[in-house]
């Protein structure tokens, strides 16, 4: 990082933004978290985090401070990209490096596509973060932020070796991020469903819609050539064939090594149930994007697609997990 005493900025600092961030600031790092105007309170009050940190960042809802940034990290929904994108351009000097935490392949490009003479970093966070009250925040499920390899996140790994959860390089951040994409294909199920993660994947139903349209992804995947890591305890292709268990063998030998928070809902789920966009784009629509431009067919996350994209604008919001299998042909 070229501006060693400038801070890096979380920009759109919601639950994850603010998680890492926090993470990082307690171990010593300068982080900013830029957010809005209702963080500015985490300054006085603190924040805490089921990993038991407790610290009061720097916060604020002030766009110039991308100006002074060593390295800016977006934390926003992919929704909300183009307006991180135009206060990039806006405030940052053109040598700040960006990471990109988003979920989903397409925010990268966008953000290569357009700052091509930046530095773009890819960066893959494998669990989910929920606000317990106004300053706590819960991480559900496991696996450590994963960052592509070069000299600025080697000189940032390296400033984070004494952090409370370790940061991850790679070689091959693609496969990370392909990987972890093949994951998130579940959030709209849970957004669909109604229901908590937890209470979702219990219902063998809702398994098999997940099952199915992780098996149909991991072919259309694997018939672009793209490869895929292994994101979480078992391999893509057997976590297939673990939805489709029966409750027994999954709600008693499986589920619990989750470890999720019982009150956990996908980004999705929360974004669908207040009548905010979701990034059904980015995520299933990814697969569909990759079916498309390589010559294949992806009709179960296209249907998942339209149906997500049907409750944005007032269809019906929630599936049984029965109902959802007639509408997908499962």
């Amino acid at each position: 990082m070229t501006k060693t005493t400038a801070p890096i900025v979380f920009l759109g600092a919601g639950a994850i933004g603010c998680y890492v961030g926090a993470v990082w600031a307690d171990a010593g790092v300068p982080v900013t978290l830029l957010g809005r105007e209702s963080l500015l309170k985490l300054g006085e009050t603190g924040l805490t985090a089921s990993n038991g940190l407790s610290l009061k960042p720097t916060v604020t809802s002030d766009p110039s401070v991308l100006s002074n940034a060593s390295l800016i990290v977006v934390t926003v929904k992919s929704t909300t990209l183009p307006n991180a994108i135009a206060d990039i351009a806006k405030y940052a000097t053109a040598d700040t490096p960006i990471l990109c935490l988003l979920n989903g392949l397409k925010p990268i490009r966008d953000l290569r596509a357009t700052f091509p003479d930046r530095e773009i970093l890819a960066g893959m966070v494998p669990y989910n973060v929920v606000w317990g009250n106004a300053n706590t925040l819960n991480r559900s499920s496991v696996g450590d932020v994963t960052i592509t390899r070069s000299p600025t996140t080697e000189a940032l790994h390296a400033s984070l070796r004494k952090a409370i959860e370790p940061i991850q390089l790679s070689d091959d951040i693609d496969a990370v991020q392909h990987g972890k994409l093949l994951l998130n294909l579940n959030n709209p199920v849970n957004a669909l469903s109604g229901k908590t993660l937890y209470a979702q994947l219990r219902e063998r139903p809702y398994r098999r819609v997940y099952a199915a349209i992780l098996e149909e992804a991991i072919t259309v995947v694997e018939g672009a050539n793209l490869p895929h890591a292994q994101s979480g305890p078992l391999p893509a292709a057997k976590i297939v064939k673990m939805l489709r268990m029966p409750n027994w063998f999954f709600n008693t030998l499986v589920l619990p090594r989750q470890k999720l928070d019982p009150n956990a809902q996908t980004s999705m789920a929360q974004d669908l149930s207040v009548g905010k966009p979701t990034e059904i784009d980015t995520i299933n629509g990814e697969i569909c994007y990759i079916a498309a431009s390589t010559g294949q067919s992806a009709p179960i996350n296209t249907k998942i697609v339209e149906l997500v994209k049907a409750a944005e604008t007032g269809g019906q919001k929630t599936f049984t997990g029965e109902a959802l299998c007639n509408a997908l042909g499962v």
